[in-house]
Formats: structure tokens, C-alpha cells, sequence
């Protein structure tokens, strides 16, 4: 019954399949879940055309990867130029990876990929899929509320500052830290927090680091801001310690650094002189690119790992992250990359390489963390995996400093309540 399925609002789909009987089933299994049919079609061109026709785009698609006229791949891409953001629901009777890797290639190109669902399609799985969907009304909503809020921005578009002005910022102290959690994926308790750069530019207002972070690279001022972000996080680090909360700190560490053979020096006398025990402090190295200089990023890793200080795999599972740096650097941390986390629980073969990298870093006596947690279903199949802890939206947002004491107070108080994992919405 309809009844006994999550709850879908009113969403809006459009069906795409070369098959009349297949074509017919998702029609009728759209509607059993409670999903309108704004029109469906047998081929990709009339897709394009039937969705463009409509007076309000739909809510999502639901696509075969073979048409007669072209394959899944190239209708993904004509979809994400006539409808950015539109969700997208695959099924197919191709294997789970090309059905996993379409569905890749749709968030690559900015479509809200769903799921990828096995053929017959039925109504249950339909449903649950969509849960997650947002409706048309509200993706655009969102669009047009971007750069109003007080989330961090950067228009790509607009003035973008330069290496003076970030020289001048650093000087003015106009940067700041937003500290997003990492829980227990265990119990929910609070295991520690990821800082995280804001720039509260006077004219510009709250800047991501993609505002300011490639000019910062290009004109060499990444050591600076990483000397500004250690000293603004040992404050903050003070302050909660004062008021009863002692939690790790992670800092993101650029490969850039790990050219500088001074750089462990200046870190390893700052932590001293603000009285805070290096084991406090966990460095994450974030592999954009490949470490150009190994023999001194080796040296400076070890003299902190020697010193007291936690280091972290970054983005562990996409690029330059892989087992060969696991091996050649002492990291105590291992963090899976997004990429691989979201949507994980319905990907099956995921779960055999999530399996294998937990297990390999336990060997080694490294702790896991799983990012961008998003879906409950995801956190649920970590944990049944061995991960050991959790970073993500589902968790919390990354919020000021002065917001984390009381989000870990009603965060611990609603545990005790609910039970473990508790998820808290808190806005500061």
C-alpha cells in the first residue's frame, strides 16, 4: 500500500524509455508510489522537447541509458544544459557499475543523481529513491537565495581579490574559522572538529576559500594563512577548554607547505607558546596534486607526528590520495573522500572497496572518518563497515566557533533522549 511507503510530496516526473512495456510499467509504478507523470517518451530527443514544452519543469527524470536516437550518456549531458540541478533516476537492465557510473557522470555535470534502479522497476524502491528528491520549485528557490544568505559565496563571475587585499585582510584580521564536527559513528559522541577558512571581507562578505585560496597558492601566501588559521584555532581551542569542552582540531595542511622545510618549526613553536598539547592538533593533508619535494615533506610530517601531532589522509580514494601515500607517510587519521560516501548504500559495489580501505587502515592502526555524510542510509552502512567516525550535513554544518559548545551540549543532551547518532539541526 501507498500508505506504508516514506513520504513523497506531490513530485513531478517525466519518463524516458525506448521499451513500450517497460515505458508502460514506470508509468504505472510512478503512480502507485504516488508520483505525477507530467509525460514520458520513447526516445531522448522527444524527452528535450516534451520537457522544454512544459510550463514548469519537472521535478525529476526517469531514464533508460539505451534510446535509439542517443545513448544515456549524451542525454544526461543535454539535460544538465536545459535543466541544471534536475534530479535524475536511472533504470536499466545494464550492470550496477555502468548504471553507477551514469550516475556519476550526472552529478559530475551538476544533475541531482538520485539512484540507479534495476529493472522490472517497482513501486517500493521508486519511492524510496525519490524521498531524497527536491522538487523543482524548491531547486530554484535555492538558486536565486544564492549569495543572499550567510552561508559563505564566491561569485565566479564578480571581482575576486586579489594578493594585496588578502595580504591586507590577513593584516586587519578580517579571516575566521567555521568548525564542522566529527562524531562516533559508534555512539554519536563528539570526537572532534574540522576548521575550516571564512574571509569576512568588509565589502564582499563571507568568502569561501574558492574565493580567495587559488590567488592565495598562486602568489605563494599559503604558509601565511595556514600561520593565521593555526593561531585563530588555538584561541578558539582556549576558549572551549576553558568552558569545560578539550576536542581535536583538524587543519587543513596545502602539499604547497610541504615544500617549505621551516614550516614544522613555525607550527610545532606556535602550539607551545599557546599552551596546547600537540595531540590537540591533527594536520590534514589535502593531495590536489602531487608532492613535489618528498624528502622534505617526509621531514616535516615525521618531526610533527614526533612532536605530539595527529596527521590525516585527506580525500582519501580521488586523486593523489591513495595506498602508495598511506604507505609512505606516517598519517594517524584516513579520511574517505565524499565521492565515495554519498549515495554509497545503494552503490553494491562500493561496499566492497569501502570494506577493503577500512580494514587496510585498521591493520595499520589509523582511524577512519567518513565525509559528507549526507543520508542516513549511508551513516547506517559506515558504521556496519567498521568506519569509526563521521563528518557531513546530516551531522552538522560547519558553524562559528562560539556555536560548537552549545551545538555539542544539545547534540549530547538529545543522545541521551533519542539514543545514539542523533542528528541536531542548529543554524547559528
Amino acid at each position: 500500500m501507498i500508505a506504508n511507503y516514506p513520504e513523497v510530496v506531490a513530485l513531478r516526473a517525466v519518463v524516458v524509455d525506448a521499451s513500450g512495456s517497460e515505458l508502460e510499467n514506470a508509468i504505472a509504478q510512478c503512480r502507485q508510489a504516488g508520483i505525477i507523470v507530467n509525460g514520458w517518451s520513447d526516445s531522448g530527443a522527444g524527452a528535450l522537447e516534451l520537457i522544454e514544452s512544459l510550463p514548469i519543469a519537472p521535478d525529476l527524470v526517469i531514464m533508460e541509458l539505451d534510446l535509439p536516437d542517443m545513448d544515456g550518456a549524451d542525454l544526461l549531458q543535454a539535460l544538465s544544459m536545459l535543466e541544471p540541478g534536475l534530479a535524475i533516476i536511472i533504470t536499466s537492465r545494464h550492470s550496477p557499475r555502468l548504471q553507477d557510473a551514469a550516475l556519476t557522470l550526472a552529478a559530475t555535470l551538476g544533475l541531482e543523481a538520485l539512484a540507479a534502479l534495476p529493472k522490472p522497476l517497482h513501486a517500493t524502491a521508486l519511492r524510496k529513491a525519490a524521498v531524497n528528491c527536491r522538487p523543482a520549485a524548491a531547486r530554484a528557490a535555492e538558486l536565486l537565495a544564492q549569495g543572499t544568505g550567510a552561508h559563505a559565496q564566491c561569485d565566479s563571475i564578480g571581482p575576486q581579490p586579489d594578493a594585496g587585499a588578502i595580504l591586507a585582510g590577513l593584516q586587519a584580521r578580517q579571516f575566521e574559522l567555521y568548525y564542522q564536527p566529527k562524531t562516533s559513528l559508534r555512539d554519536g559522541a563528539l570526537r572532534g572538529a574540522e576548521a575550516l577558512i571564512r574571509w569576512r571581507h568588509p565589502g564582499l562578505g563571507l568568502l569561501s576559500p574558492a574565493c580567495f585560496l587559488p590567488q592565495a597558492e598562486a602568489a605563494n601566501l599559503v604558509d601565511i594563512l595556514t600561520v593565521e588559521v593555526l593561531r585563530i584555532a588555538l584561541d578558539d581551542w582556549r576558549i572551549w577548554q576553558a568552558a569545560g569542552l578539550s576536542l581535536p582540531l583538524s587543519i587543513n595542511l596545502s602539499p604547497l607547505s610541504l615544500a617549505d622545510p621551516h614550516l614544522a618549526e613555525q607550527l610545532i613553536q606556535a602550539v607551545n607558546q599557546a599552551n596546547v598539547p600537540p595531540r590537540a592538533i591533527i594536520f590534514e593533508i589535502i593531495e590536489h596534486e602531487e608532492i613535489s619535494d618528498l624528502a622534505t615533506a617526509l621531514r616535516i610530517l615525521i618531526k610533527l607526528r614526533l612532536h605530539g601531532f595527529g596527521l590525516a589522509l585527506d580525500d582519501f580514494g580521488a586523486g593523489h590520495a591513495s595506498m602508495l601515500q598511506l604507505s609512505r607517510f606516517p598519517f594517524t587519521e584516513l579520511k574517505l573522500d565524499r565521492r565515495l560516501i554519498h549515495g554509497a548504500y545503494q552503490r553494491p559495489h562500493m561496499h566492497s572497496l569501502l570494506r577493503h580501505a577500512i580494514a587496510s587502515a585498521h591493520e595499520l592502526g589509523v582511524t577512519t572518518v567518513a565525509e559528507g555524510i549526507e543520508m542516513e542510509q549511508d551513516r547506517q552502512l559506515l558504521r556496519e563497515l567498521g568506519c569509526e567516525q563521521a563528518q557531513g550535513y546530516l551531522i552538522a554544518r560547519p558553524m562559528p566557533a562560539a556555536a560548537l559548545p552549545l551545538w555539542h551540549e544539545k547534540s549530547a543532551t538529545a543522545g541521551k533522549i533519542a539514543g545514539a547518532g542523533t542528528v541536531i539541526r542548529l543554524r547559528p
